[in-house]
């Protein structure tokens, strides 16, 4: 059995909305303004497990999940929270089907314990590579700092957004959809800072715009890891 490299959460909007619906009760004034912390200690576990955090930021169906296509066969678990199929071609014979998840490649959590308690049992059975990587992926929100629109992180939660998650990684990017020459759709990510988001990447490593390949990611990441 091959070494797990990566992890995708996706979505850290999903783990949340998930959590916040369940909920018997609406949260009172400090739950409110706590809710969302679990997604800091969520990156900090994963970075005291020895991961990299890269987020994956974007409107739905920008092409996030589908990012994962260019994986490696069995060393990337799919930490589900979304509850969706996969829609790429070889994605039912990785991940199985949200009915059928296909262990331990594919998980459909509902707490963050149940993410956190996989990861690891996986590290115990199966274990991590030297150098590994979780793909954090989450919607984005519009806000307004001074006379100037911005894009973050969508976060519940009064203190989470103030906390700047995004501070805890060092690439940061982001999904769009743009057409190229021919009029037809391409799934991209940006790499640089607009100065109206939290986009970032290591200096030199990545173009201003690359396709959604997260296999590529990963194989220019870990040259500037070793």
């Amino acid at each position: 059995m091959k070494k797990i490299r990566t992890v995708c959460i996706d979505t850290l909007t999903g783990i949340q909305n998930e959590i916040f619906m369940t909920e018997s009760k609406k949260p009172n004034y400090d739950q409110w303004m706590d809710f969302g912390k679990d997604i800091w200690r969520l990156a900090s576990y994963l970075q005291d497990k020895g991961f990299e955090l890269i987020y994956i930021l974007g409107e739905p169906g920008t092409g996030k999940s589908t990012g994962m296509r260019t994986l490696e066969p069995d060393t990337n678990i799919w930490i589900n929270t979304d509850n969706k199929n996969p829609i790429w071609e070889g994605g039912r014979e990785e991940y199985g089907s949200k009915s059928s998840p296909r262990l331990p490649y594919h998980i459909i959590p509902k707490t963050y314990s149940e993410i956190t308690n996989h990861i690891n049992k996986v590290e115990e059975k199966v274990g991590f590579e030297d150098i590994k990587f979780a793909f954090l992926m989450g919607h984005i929100e519009d806000y307004k700092s001074g006379m100037d629109n911005k894009k973050r992180l969508k976060v519940l939660g009064k203190v989470a957004t103030k906390m700047q998650l995004e501070g805890k990684a060092e690439t940061v990017l982001y999904a769009e959809i743009r057409k190229n020459t021919e009029g037809e759709n391409e799934y991209v990510l940006t790499t640089e800072n607009s100065g109206f988001d939290t986009a970032r990447s290591p200096m030199g490593q990545f173009e201003p715009i690359i396709s959604n390949d997260y296999g590529f990611i990963v194989n220019k990441l870990i040259n500037f890891y070793k």
